[in-house]
């Protein structure tokens, strides 16, 4: 995660994919609503850096002037572009985060990514049921 603090640090710096090859640069970075910490950038790849593409950030690592993502350079080169305001709508973003595999902005899950899961609920069904139900006792032997 990069932290509302490390965000200046951000900008400009070289994103690297899980490979450790070079993909681009960080031309804009867009803060979560939660907490402020960087949520996506925009990278600028391509011949002369014209193609901008949008990467989630949340597992980002920042080590000197290099931010290393968890994705490979081809997936982030065919990412979605940022729109014209260089804005990030909601649209957008699950757009994003669909392309990498994540689920949905606000689609709220458990550990275990079940979507039908109730976390306000947890540990209030039977033991074992899932990551989350009955958390804390014993399940059936």
């Amino acid at each position: 995660m990069i932290s509302k603090g490390l965000i200046h640090q951000v900008e400009s710096a070289t994103v690297r994919d899980r490979d450790g090859a070079t993909v681009g640069k960080v031309t804009q970075v867009f803060p979560s609503d939660e907490d402020g910490s960087a949520a996506y950038v925009s990278v600028a790849t391509g011949l002369l850096g014209r193609h901008q593409t949008l990467v989630p950030v949340e597992d980002a690592t920042l080590d000197g002037t290099d931010l290393h993502v968890g994705y490979t350079k081809n997936a982030i080169q065919a990412a979605p572009s940022l729109g014209p305001e260089h804005t990030l709508s909601l649209a957008e973003a699950n757009a994003v985060r669909k392309h990498f595999g994540l689920s949905a902005a606000g689609a709220a899950t458990g550990d275990m990514g079940d979507p039908n899961e109730n976390l306000d609920q947890a540990g209030t069904g039977p033991a074992g049921a899932d990551d989350t139900e009955g958390a804390g006792t014993t399940p059936p032997a």
